[in-house]
This record gives C-alpha cells, sequence and structure tokens, in this order.
C-alpha cells in the first residue's frame, strides 16, 4: 500500500551532469565503445567466478533471439552520469542488437533530500531506433543520495514499475552501496546486509520470476570504507544464491586505487567508470544465453520460525499469542492496512521512545540456537505522516544488542532484515523488539503497521511469503 538514515556520502552539486536530463548524448562509437585501458588487464580477484549462465542469461537469449526485452537499473550516484559504467553499458548493449528500438526511462528526481524533479521517469530517450518492432527498454531508476531502500517509497515505487505494465523485467540490476552505512561496528553486521536483503526481498515479492544481479561497486580512495559494504553483498549472495554479482571493485584494487580513477573519494572519474563498464561487458559476453535461471528470493522461501505466531494468526487473546508490550504501547488489530490478503495486521501505537513489541526466544528454542545465529525479518508499514520510524533489536543477556533501522520507504510495504545475529554460547534469554523510535518528541500519535515477523535459525533469512 503505502524511506532514511541518513546517508554517509550524498550526491554533491559538483557531480551533476552538465548536459541537460533530457539531452542524451549519443555516442555508441566513441563514448560508449571505448577500447580497454591500453596495456590493462581485470583478472577477477578474492570474488566468486560468474558463472556462465547467471541473472543475465534469460534478457540475452531474449534479445539475440530477436524478441523485446526489458531491465530495470536501481542505482545510486555513480549510475547517474552520462559517463558512468551503467549508462555506457546500456548504450554498448543497443549497439549489439541492432535491430531493436532502445528506449531509456531515465529518473527525473537528481537528489534524493532535495525538491529537484518529480519522482518519476522523464520524457523517454531513444538510444537506437532499430530495424524492427522489437524493443529493449530500460528503465533506469537512479537517485543520487539514495539506498537500495530509496525506491521501495510509496512516493516512487508506483512510478518505478508503472512503464513494466504489470509485466516482469527480464533482468534487474542494482548499483547500491556507497550511500549505505559503512561505519558500522562489527556487531550491526547484521544490520548492513539486511540493508541489502531487504530492498531486493521486497521487489523478489513483486517480481518472483525476475532474476536480480548487483555491481560490487568501487573501493573507497582514501579509506577501506567500502569493504564492509563489500562484505555485505558477498553475504548477500551467500544468503540468497541466485543473486549474480558483478566484480566493479577488484580492477580499481588492480589498479592501486589510482588517484586518476577518481573525482573524490567515492565517485570514479571517467577513467574510473571506464574499469565498471568494462567488467560490465565482460560479464555480458561471458555469460551464456539460457531462457530460465532460478530466481528463489529469500522473502518467497518457506520458513520454519523460532517462534511461532510471526504472522499474527493466534490473536485471540487482548494480543497475540507470544507477543508482548512494552512501556507505553498499544496494539489492536487493523484491517485497513494489510499486505496482499491478509485479514489484519498489528497496530502500533505510542507517544514515548522505545514504545513497542517483544518476541522471546526461551527454552529449548534459545538451546538450540546458542552459539550459532539467528536471521529475522520484519514487513511492516509506515505511514509518511509518522513522525518515527521503526526500530528492530536482537538483545541477548550476554552480548551487546544487534540494532538494525530504516527510515527509508514509507507509505510501501518494507522489510526490515538482520542476517546472522550471533547467540552467545553462554546466553539464557534473547529477544526480537519492534520499537516505535522517535527522533524527537512527537505531536500526534499515528500508528505504524506491522505484518509478519519471521525468525529462523542460520545466517539466511527466510520470508515464508
Amino acid at each position: 500500500m503505502r524511506d532514511t538514515p541518513s546517508p554517509i556520502f550524498s550526491i554533491m552539486p559538483g557531480h551533476l551532469t552538465s548536459i541537460p536530463r533530457r539531452t542524451f548524448l549519443v555516442q555508441l562509437a566513441a563514448g560508449c565503445s571505448a577500447a580497454p585501458l591500453v596495456g590493462q588487464t581485470l583478472p577477477v580477484k578474492d570474488t566468486p567466478a560468474l558463472p556462465a549462465v547467471n541473472a543475465l542469461s534469460p534478457l540475452k537469449k531474449k534479445l539475440g533471439e530477436g524478441k523485446s526485452a526489458t531491465l530495470l537499473i536501481i542505482s545510486d550516484s555513480t549510475g547517474y552520469k552520462d559517463v558512468s559504467g551503467t549508462r555506457r553499458f546500456l548504450r554498448w548493449l543497443a549497439t549489439q542488437f541492432p535491430s531493436h528500438r532502445a528506449v531509456e526511462y531515465y529518473w527525473a528526481e537528481w537528489e534524493m533530500k532535495a525538491p529537484t524533479g518529480p519522482r518519476m521517469y522523464g520524457e523517454p530517450i531513444v538510444i537506437a531506433e532499430g530495424t524492427s518492432k522489437a524493443s529493449l527498454t530500460i528503465l533506469n531508476a537512479v537517485l543520487p543520495g539514495s539506498v537500495a531502500q530509496a525506491m521501495i517509497d510509496g512516493s516512487r515505487w508506483a512510478n518505478m514499475i508503472a512503464p513494466l505494465n504489470n509485466e516482469a523485467p527480464d533482468l534487474i540490476l542494482w548499483n547500491h552501496g556507497h550511500n549505505h552505512q559503512a561505519a558500522l561496528a562489527p556487531k550491526d553486521f547484521p544490520n548492513g546486509r539486511g540493508g541489502f536483503l531487504a530492498p531486493l526481498g521486497r521487489v523478489g515479492m513483486e517480481f518472483p520470476k525476475a532474476p536480480q544481479a548487483a555491481i560490487i561497486q568501487n573501493p573507497w580512495r582514501d579509506n577501506d570504507g567500502y569493504d564492509r559494504v563489500r562484505d555485505w553483498w558477498l553475504s548477500t549472495a551467500e544468503a540468497m544464491p541466485v543473486l549474480t554479482l558483478i566484480d566493479g571493485h577488484a580492477p580499481f584494487i588492480e589498479q592501486k586505487k589510482g588517484g586518476d580513477l577518481y573525482q573524490d573519494n567515492v565517485h570514479p572519474s571517467a577513467r574510473g567508470y571506464e574499469l565498471i563498464y568494462q567488467r560490465l561487458v565482460a560479464a555480458w559476453e561471458s555469460t551464456e544465453p539460457q531462457a530460465e535461471v532460478p530466481t528463489t528470493c529469500w522473502a518467497n522461501e518457506a520458513a520454519e520460525p523460532l517462534v511461532a505466531n510471526g504472522d499474527l494468526a493466534n490473536w485471540t487473546a487482548e494480543l497475540p499469542a507470544n507477543w508482548r508490550l512494552i512501556n507505553g504501547a498499544v496494539a489492536r488489530k487493523d484491517t485497513e492496512h494489510t499486505f496482499r490478503q491478509a485479514p489484519y495486521s498489528l497496530a502500533l501505537t505510542g507517544t514515548k521512545q522505545n514504545d513497542g513489541l517483544q518476541i522471546s526466544i526461551t527454552g529449548v528454542t534459545l538451546a538450540k540456537v546458542r552459539g550459532k545465529t539467528i536471521s529475522l525479518a520484519v514487513l511492516c508499514y509506515v505511514p509518511k505522516e509518522a513522525e518515527q520510524d521503526i526500530q528492530v533489536k536482537f538483545t541477548t543477556n550476554s552480548s551487546d544488542r544487534v540494532t538494525g533501522s530504516t527510515q527509508f520507504a514509507r507509505d510501501n510495504w518494507k522489510w526490515i532484515v538482520m542476517a546472522g545475529c550471533p547467540v552467545p554460547a553462554d546466553a539464557t534469554l534473547a529477544f526480537v523488539g519492534i520499537f516505535r523510535s522517535f527522533a524527537k518528541p512527537p505531536t500526534s500519535d499515528v500508528p505504524f503497521y506491522i505484518q509478519k515477523v519471521v525468525i529462523v535459525e542460520g545466517d539466511a533469512p527466510k520470508g515464508g511469503m
């Protein structure tokens, strides 16, 4: 139905392309098909090898057979400029299938935190006219200064997917990471990983048959901050093995993060974008066409929850079984804000910091997971009018609490995920808390809504949807 922690790095005014947004420089020969840098080899290091059959395979097969196809790109500012790796790749792709009419829908919102354009695509940009009725449609949902969850927001979601006309894209390509909270302490890594799993899961529920891929972006020039993000992408792929990773990180390391590869600590220069472009082209050329590939998304996997009734099915008393209120929170059944065919959700209200809910892991269940890890996923809805957002905490008696929260994606159903929360071997209690997290005292008491809480053993969440 109906989202954000502040990004560490937002797009700076100087990063905006100097050309008008509705002007597209068609540089198929010079700019897009540039030869590799002289004398350069780009061996892949320390990343899983790209399998021949991967998320790109169905798109490549359809285009090769002369059929119409659609590519959805969800990106941060490193996919914004005309010279960026992703935009150069899509123009190169058009040259590989000249019979197709290639059109790019380019997101018109220039900066997440400023009123710099509508939250929708601009006028379609024709990359190539083609010689047949077949089309290559690229939905380029690129939003500077954003995290991967930002396009789930209710103000963007419907517009992002509208050109699909209820048809699944043939490939979803994520280009995100730089704006995620890379300064998190190690104990908060489950939240870092969850920052990717959550939007992948939401999109995976909408398009369960669409393969998904992600670019591991360039390292930062002056420090190792992005190394954490890279770890989160690698562990995301471990939790969701059908996710294809394209390594845009390694070539910068191989070039020793040379200063000429960057325009600042984060954003590549034209030469740096060339490295990412080359990796995308290499991934495409090594991909074997195939009509169908596995697309199992964690959110759609059947779950054996550690704590029963996370779906609110047993709610015959004042509260759902196994749930309890914290502080001054109030819970009620709500039949208006529900996800799909659910009969009701849980509306949570409260006026104080940390008014919330709790689900405990006790007894035999706790004994089962001592010394191991758990993962949890919360399907929730926060109206845009709410003056607070949701904070999820996993706590035991003998460890620092692991906290996950998100301010992105209001006015739409979203996941909050924490993947791989450690349970100390000596834990005698453990619980998951869901709280109303106020930045300031509220002036109104707007509910937010919980549809499901799934807690499972292991490093990979499951949504049971």
